[in-house]
């Protein structure tokens, strides 16, 4: 799955874009892809801007690479370069950790959240950040304690109530989180992850039936969600009900991960076939989508070996790359569901 960091980015990337100052010329800040990388380097290269304004059109352009391009290495060096023209540039600190963080680089993205929270002690998107961070190296209260302060910054900001919801689960605590998903969706009524996440939380918190509703909500929402499908249908078989998986994927774009999973599901795909597609030259999306492979394979064998199910839900344990995945804390459970403490087992031991 998406990390769900994706979706924090695009969602800040969203809110900051629609307030840009309008210092960069060629309309570098309000148009996409290569036209605006064009026209964001004809600004830096005019002449024309000095100073702050100047480190408009690098972090302006840094956005587009990131957003545009997935160029996380221009995008880092311009959100540098306007850091380097304006050293209180606390937004260009914010999405330079961002970028940081997608690289892996968690140290250097908690220093320039840091950073950015320094010069803007009320700015709520890097407490949300920062707090993510907090939360993919496995420190749990700590992205508790940023979530909380940016719901004080801002009562009325629906991620911070998701992503608090995220961090209490991965901790289990079900309850806490079930709780801040709601206030999540009250303050959000199509916020489609937040169903989603809720769903699995009240799947694990013994509730399949209220699952099935949230996880219903969710595809209805958005029936390109290919995960939502595939919870609906993991829940959905809980609760006795037949597959509808082949007649509710018809908006889900079956040419990219994780298509291969809803075929293995489908029953046209093996699980091998499954972790041959999950490989990848991007070695973040490789180790994301094997995740997600051993999770879902895990999930597809628990209904007709268990001991086959364990050994991948002990994999998804071991090889997924954040504390956070959800699909990891999704295997622990399983591994507790089926009274199956080994979860810290020698990978290559799990692949035998």
């Amino acid at each position: 799955m998406p990390a769900k960091g994706c979706f924090l980015a695009s969602l800040i990337f969203a809110i900051v874009v629609s307030a840009l100052p309008a210092a960069a010329a060629d309309n570098c800040d309000v148009l996409s892809g290569d036209m605006a990388i064009a026209a964001c380097t004809r600004s830096i290269q005019s002449g024309k801007f000095k100073g702050h304004d100047q480190a408009i059109n690098y972090y302006n352009r840094g956005l587009k690479y990131y957003a545009n391009k997935d160029d996380l290495d221009r995008a880092i060096a311009d959100y540098s370069a306007a850091i380097q023209l304006d050293s209180k540039y606390a937004k260009a600190y914010n999405y330079r950790a961002i970028a940081y963080r997608d690289k892996g680089d968690f140290n250097r993205s908690i220093a320039d959240f840091d950073e950015a929270i320094r010069l803007d002690p009320k700015y709520t998107a890097a407490y949300i950040g920062r707090g993510y961070n907090y939360e993919e190296k496995g420190e749990p209260e700590r992205a508790i304690a940023d979530y909380n302060e940016a719901i004080l910054l801002d009562p009325q900001n629906p991620l911070a109530y998701m992503d608090l919801g995220s961090a209490h689960e991965s901790k289990g605590e079900l309850d806490l989180a079930i709780a801040n998903y709601n206030e999540a969706i009250r303050l959000m009524p199509r916020f489609t992850m937040a169903y989603r996440n809720r769903g699995r939380a009240r799947l694990y918190g013994g509730n399949p039936a209220r699952a099935f509703t949230d996880l219903s909500q969710a595809t209805e929402l958005n029936p390109k969600d290919a995960y939502s499908q595939l919870w609906l249908d993991i829940v959905g078989q809980r609760n006795g009900a037949p597959s509808r998986l082949a007649q509710s994927i018809s908006a889900v774009d079956m040419t990219r991960w994780p298509a291969p999973v809803i075929r293995l599901f489908l029953g046209q795909l093996t699980p091998a076939a499954v972790l041959a597609a999950a490989d990848d030259p991007n070695a973040k999306r490789k180790a994301e989508q094997t995740c997600d492979a051993n999770l879902y394979a895990g999930e597809f064998f628990l209904r007709q070996d268990k001991s086959e199910a364990a050994r991948l839900f002990r994999l998804a344990v071991s090889d997924c790359p954040v504390q956070s995945f959800k699909e990891r804390s999704a295997a622990k459970t399983e591994l507790k569901l089926l009274g199956d403490t080994n979860e810290t087992v020698d990978p290559k031991a799990a692949r035998n």
